[in-house]
């Protein structure tokens, strides 16, 4: 069963750009090589200007779980940008398409 972390961002006025490329890098540094993981999205609000959202997948629960850490490295790298605490939830992925 394929679960995911989404994560909703909320940074301070101006602050969006700076920190989704920390995140960004650490996406691809270190969460791609971790155990478990099966990709992400990302995607800036068009509605609100300083949102952005990341979605991970994880192979399982356990992988999941175990990427909490990773997680917070994340959350503590960036937090000097927030406007408020992100917004965070655990889903079971049910059905991936992307259209050609």
């Amino acid at each position: 069963m394929v679960v995911a972390r989404i994560a909703r961002f909320y940074f301070k006025e101006g602050k969006r750009e700076e920190g989704f490329e920390e995140l960004d890098l650490i996406l691809n540094k270190q969460v791609r090589s971790a155990k478990g993981f099966r990709g992400y999205l990302t995607s800036f609000s068009c509605d609100q200007d300083n949102v952005a959202l990341i979605l991970t997948m994880w192979e399982d629960d356990e992988s999941f779980e175990d990427s909490l850490v990773l997680f917070s490295f994340a959350i503590d790298k960036v937090a000097a940008l927030f406007e408020e605490q992100p917004e965070v939830e655990h889903h079971r992925i049910d059905t991936v398409n992307f259209s050609p």
